[in-house]
């Protein structure tokens, strides 16, 4: 009966390069859903209902489990497959001499040695050429052993390069997992785009979380949805750069950032819309 690894298999993997994936999640509960969504469909390929970055998580991690339980029921069919052989087989069998066969040849054996010499020397020959077949049957199917065996072999590699092709393309997604930021949770960037504006942000002096905020709230305002906030955010970034460089040291005022809030309050956001 072949197996099922949703009910068969006693364990599932958890790779380590998910780590940053759960860390990337909102909070704790979503990371408990997450989990839980895990084992249900591990255990009985049930789809639990999430949504946001659990959702996507799960996607990407089921995609994976699932590859694994393939491959684990092919091997336990590969297992079963050989069980049902029963090994090699015997010589007798191979050559396909049967019982009565050889008791044929003890008799020619005995009639032997009473016939003349030459009769003898025949007979000798004969037995020698039947065990010369045999060891070339052996010969042969130790053969077909060896390229069975060989290509099982390159099967398992095939996988094994598959196996790393996956986890390779897994890692790559997790750095493109959207999460959502700002006071009302609408502005939508991954994981590479925070990190690039924060590192863009830090080296000017600017703060990242004040453009999404002052981005959220305006959105929440006009009722309205952003698809690019990257895009407008590094649009604001690139000015306001600009615009701190351009500004001599002797004209700043201390830390008197009343220039950036009235350029960010007054600043025309219906044009990237």
């Amino acid at each position: 009966m072949a197996k099922n690894f949703h009910t068969d298999n006693k364990a599932f993997m958890l790779y380590k390069d998910w780590e940053d994936i759960f860390q990337a999640l909102d909070s704790s509960e979503e990371i408990g859903e997450l989990v839980m969504a895990l084992f249900a469909y591990a255990k009985r390929g049930e789809t639990p209902k999430l949504s946001g970055g659990a959702k996507i998580a799960f996607l990407m991690m089921r995609a994976a489990i699932e590859r694994d339980g393939i491959a684990w029921e092919e091997m336990c069919a590969q297992r079963s497959e050989c069980g049902k052989k029963g090994g090699r087989p015997k010589k007798s069998d191979e050559s396909g001499n049967t019982d009565e066969k050889a008791e044929q040849t003890a008799a020619s054996a005995d009639n032997a040695e009473e016939k003349p010499q030459g009769i003898n020397d025949t007979a000798e020959k004969a037995k020698k050429a039947d065990k010369d077949i045999d060891i070339d049957k052996d010969k042969d199917t130790d053969i077909d052993i060896d390229k069975d065996t060989d290509k099982d072999i390159d099967k398992d590699k095939d996988k094994d390069k598959a196996i790393d092709k996956e986890k390779k393309k897994d890692a790559g997604t997790a750095k493109s997992v959207v999460r959502s930021f700002g006071t009302h949770k609408n502005i939508m960037l991954t994981s590479e785009q925070y990190n690039e504006l924060e590192s863009r942000c830090r080296s000017v002096g600017l703060s990242l979380e004040s453009y999404i905020s002052k981005l959220s709230q305006w959105l929440f305002t006009k009722g309205r949805n952003c698809t690019d906030p990257y895009r407008i955010i590094s649009g604001w970034l690139d000015n306001d750069s600009k615009r701190k460089t351009a500004v001599k040291p002797k004209e700043r005022q201390g830390c008197d950032l009343s220039w950036y809030d009235d350029f960010a309050m007054n600043f025309d956001l219906s044009k990237f819309f």
